[in-house]
């Protein structure tokens, strides 16, 4: 997923006992498949654009189907979500890891992979293009004062109106709430009397709905990078994040001193920071005559290169700052737009998360504690969440809450310990919700199962396919943390 993913929380504003596919409704339509590229067949979906009202207007979800290959085999249908930016063309891409993963999955399973609402490929009839997009993730890191803060609200604000006008009616349908009831709609249009699920990133969202939601219905459920959906303190949530983000100099640092070719060499990683920090600002001449980094920049171009496939671009920005040029921290490591955050994605996540933002005098006091918890470069994470969403309004939304299912049936939860995009103390604190879980912790970052950890697919291929649970203890090593070259090439 592209970085994303966070929380608060307000009342709940609705309960299970809405109507949902099966209670006592008209059997669901069934799919209307055609086949499309890479030998995988596409359809799209009807559902309601609100459950609160489902005899209202209808809104179409993209669908992509690979099926089982021996038929005999077949023991169901996996109903699967890859987080952000993965749209259902992603398994049309045909790349490496993702046909290798539908490969082992389809021995035994229909793998059917969906855009939650509002969101699909281009072109098409699912996307809801908002005519504005939203200021970047990291404005609020650049923030000085209340009036800086309120143009960043501002600016979200003007993305939101843009998106409300784009989707209509179907802008209330717009939270994890909902998408819930359309897999449980997809699961009775695959005929399956129960769920297997997969999700990845922001996927483990829309999981965590359908547990709060539809318990009773699970049969197995991987979760992997979990974005934690339970803890209703703002404060706290941003925290976790804090505490787990600092820990990844400590990564950096041994990832570093285990690689002869690693750009930071004679000092910790975490060190130099630390002395550019305290530089700061420092000559840039390879970004124009007379630029500086300042210490923003710095933060900035670290919140990029703290994810671990990123290490090698930090380390030559840090080494050749420190040798007086800082310039790739506004170059290389420039704050890119996330793919599928200029469509309606930032207003789900937002509806889910931060359905209520504090103040910004508010915001100072739960710094200065963040700082306190996570000084080196945790803290800065708080900006970078509310970030997301200042300016947003608060409604439609389904905010965070415990997790208390009944009769729920096993899940699998994978947790890595390199991930810095969904916080590995979110995801551990989900997973002991969850009567009966099993956590499989790896030592690879985020969405290491799509990435091809082998390990780790071993073990969730066999329990989706046969129910079986990796053993208690068990644990993968990184394998994809040791593909990251010592240095960028070129």
């Amino acid at each position: 997923m592209a970085r994303g993913i966070r929380a608060l929380a307000v009342a709940v504003l609705v309960t299970t006992g809405l109507a949902t596919p099966g209670a006592g409704a008209a059997p669901p339509p069934g799919i209307q498949w055609r086949d499309c590229e890479q030998g995988l067949q596409c359809a799209t979906f009807e559902v309601p654009a609100d459950w609160k009202n489902p005899g209202g207007p209808k809104i179409p979800l993209d669908l992509v189907r690979a099926r089982a290959k021996d038929p005999g085999r077949r023991v169901g249908s996996l109903l699967a979500n890859f987080g952000s930016g993965n749209t259902t063309a992603f398994p049309l891409s045909g790349m490496p890891p993702v046909k290798s993963m539908l490969d082992q999955l389809t021995e035994r399973l229909d793998v059917v992979m969906f855009d939650p609402r509002g969101l699909g490929r281009t072109p098409g009839s699912t996307l809801v293009k908002c005519a504005v997009a939203p200021p970047p993730t990291n404005g609020l890191v650049f923030a000085d004062t209340e009036a800086q803060w309120r143009a960043h609200a501002e600016a979200n604000a003007k993305y939101d109106a843009s998106c409300r006008e784009a989707a209509g009616p179907a802008f209330e349908g717009l939270t994890s709430w909902q998408v819930a009831h359309d897999i449980d709609a997809l699961r009775a249009a695959l005929g399956d009397e129960k769920l297997r699920y997969f999700g990845n990133s922001y996927g483990t969202t829309y999981g965590q709905a359908y547990i709060d939601l539809f318990p009773q219905r699970v049969d197995r459920m991987y979760l992997d990078g979990v974005a934690d959906h339970t803890q209703p303190q703002l404060e706290t949530w941003l925290r976790n994040y804090a505490v787990a983000q600092e820990k990844h100099w400590d990564h950096l640092d041994a990832w570093c001193a285990e690689r002869a070719g690693c750009m930071v060499k004679g000092i910790k990683v975490s060190d130099l920071w630390d002395e550019l920090l305290a530089r700061a600002p420092l000559p840039a001449p390879s970004a124009g005559p007379g630029v500086k980094v300042t210490v923003k920049d710095l933060y900035a171009g670290a919140l990029v290169g703290l994810s671990p496939p990123v290490w090698p671009r930090l380390t030559r920005a840090l080494a050749e700052a420190r040798d007086g040029d800082a310039g790739r921290f506004l170059t290389d490591l420039k704050n890119a737009p996330i793919e599928g955050f200029g469509s309606v994605q930032t207003e789900i996540l937002c509806h889910d998360f931060l359905p209520k933002i504090p103040s910004y005098q508010e915001f100072l006091g739960i710094e200065k504690r963040l700082k306190a918890a996570a000084p080196r470069f945790g803290w800065i994470e708080g900006r970078f969440e509310l970030g997301r969403c200042l300016g947003v309004p608060g409604k439609p939304s389904y905010p965070p809450k415990p997790l208390r299912p009944a009769k729920l049936a096993p899940v699998l939860v994978g947790i890595g310990d390199l991930d810095n995009n969904t916080n590995t103390i979110g995801a551990a604190a989900v997973a002991a919700q969850l009567p009966g879980s099993r956590t499989l912790w790896h030592g690879d970052g985020h969405a290491a199962y799509l990435h091809g950890n082998t390990c780790l697919r071993t073990h969730v291929n066999r329990y989706l396919t046969e129910g079986a649970m990796p053993p208690v203890g068990q644990r993968c090593e990184g394998e994809l943390v040791k593909q990251i070259p010592d240095r960028p090439a070129g």
